[in-house]
């Protein structure tokens, strides 16, 4: 596990509104004031600052309590600040502070906050203003076997971001990776040379007029297995985009060369996209496929699953048939469990606890709706939905949110790192303000999928 517990520790402002966290003056009466405090927030953790107006006053310590979850702390007379973590998102808890002499309270009074749960801090890291991929949505990513991740993009950039802008004449990558190494950040692109060509071109495309968007992938010993899928514009404006197949493109490690890129044996429906969500356990590789039943404003879904033997990817795939595995692609039949949820284009399984874990944003257009399964295999049977998290943004005219992605490699304090993805439906606004083309990252508790 990448543990990330520092974060915890750095005291930092990221209060986007005055009315989510007000400064707020303590008064024990109408003459004085005794105390001010002011707030701020991130990710999970709500911090609290002070500044005592009276010095004159007599007290020992200062008790700082939480409603929710119920924490108690105790602080000095000198403290200024403090923490809580574990805070739950959106929604008002109540935190009291109180000035103590021995067991009596000298003076007291509530603040009520809330939080949006977002990782401001972690968010800056893994995509920042310069120096590596600067915006962009996609979002997989995998644990390499040294202890970096790659992160494996979609559509973004690597131009410099200066007061949440960026030039007009910034281009636009259709894919890039970013290699995450103990706190810092690069961007692979310029396939073959060329600084203009994305991480990954399909062969016979040097001018990307046919392109790759990332699916998932996995590693096996010295090897890194990306599913590429293969993409051409067969229709007009933003959503004219089509899918024709999936690449598998095999890298060295630890040096991320390319070694060589094979399609997938699989030749049936345009509508069955393998490679959406990979996973490696025990002898085999899973590979799972996003299946579009209907594609509307009422999305229905379906999610098969293949499997092939740890080393060999590309011949013999098995398809779940339901009971056992077959060599017949037709013969794959939907994972039970999920149907009361529209599975995202993109998605997540991994394991977690021994258990198994699907990860999914409801497919139906900005519900903004982040849910996770559990399962004892690979194939389910899935259940013990969650409700883990709702975006914010598709509240916000042009922006709509999509394809959540786990990272239980990052973990924190029993909780692990979740992304989504932000975009806008006005393609200027990518250029005078890149927050509406960059990912959102949150903490989610173990024990809440789990439970």
């Amino acid at each position: 596990m990448i543990l990330l517990s520092f974060l915890l520790c750095i005291f930092v402002s990221c209060s986007d509104s005055d009315d989510s966290i007000r400064k707020n003056p303590f008064e024990p009466d109408g003459d004085h004031t005794y105390i001010k405090i002011a707030s701020t927030f991130n990710a999970d953790t709500l911090y609290l600052s002070w500044e005592l107006t009276n010095p004159e006053i007599s007290f020992d310590n200062y008790r700082i309590e939480l409603s929710k979850p119920a924490t108690t702390k105790t602080a000095g007379r000198d403290a200024t600040t403090v923490y809580f973590t574990h805070v739950p998102y959106n929604e008002p808890v109540s935190v009291t502070l109180s000035l103590m002499k021995g067991n009596e309270v000298i003076t007291t009074n509530t603040t009520q906050a809330k939080i949006d749960g977002l990782d401001k801090v972690i968010a800056g890291v893994i995509i920042p203003d310069q120096g590596s991929v600067t915006a962009g949505d996609g979002m997989y990513s995998i644990a390499l076997p040294d202890g970096r991740s790659i992160f494996l993009m979609g559509d973004s950039y690597v131009g410099t971001v200066t007061n949440g802008q960026r030039p007009t004449s910034d281009r636009m990558y259709r894919n890039t990776y970013i290699v995450y190494d103990n706190g810092k950040v690069s961007a692979i692109y310029g396939y073959g040379g060329d600084r203009n060509a994305s991480a990954a071109v399909p062969p016979g495309y040097p001018d990307e007029q046919k392109w790759y968007w990332p699916g998932h992938g996995f590693v096996n010993s010295d090897k890194l297995y990306i599913f590429q899928t293969l993409m051409y514009q067969g229709g007009e404006g933003m959503w004219g985009f089509m899918y024709e197949t999936t690449h598998i493109l095999e890298y060295n490690l630890p040096g991320l060369e390319l070694n060589k890129i094979t399609p997938i044996p699989f030749n049936g429906s345009p509508d069955i996209h393998y490679g959406m969500a990979a996973l490696n356990d025990g002898d085999y590789n899973y590979i799972y496929a996003q299946v579009d039943i209907r594609n509307d404003m009422d999305p229905i879904t379906e999610v098969l699953v293949a499997r092939t033997a740890v080393g060999n990817p590309y011949d013999n795939w098995q398809y779940y048939n339901g009971s056992g595995w077959s060599a017949n692609p037709p013969d794959a039949v939907k994972l039970e469990g999920l149907s009361t949820v529209p599975v995202s284009s993109q998605f997540n399984v991994f394991k977690l606890r021994g258990k198994y874990v699907l990860l999914t944003q409801k497919k139906t257009f900005n519900s903004g709706e982040i849910y996770t399964f559990i399962a004892d295999s690979p194939t389910g049977p899935w259940r013990n939905k969650q409700l883990i998290f709702k975006t914010y943004e598709q509240n916000t005219p042009h922006l709509l949110t999509y394809n959540a992605m786990a990272h239980p490699q990052f973990e924190k304090d029993g909780m692990i790192l979740v992304s989504y993805n932000v975009n806008t439906e006005v393609f200027a606004e990518q250029f005078s303000d890149v927050s509406t083309y960059r990912p959102r990252f949150f903490w989610i508790d173990i024990d809440k999928i789990m439970d």
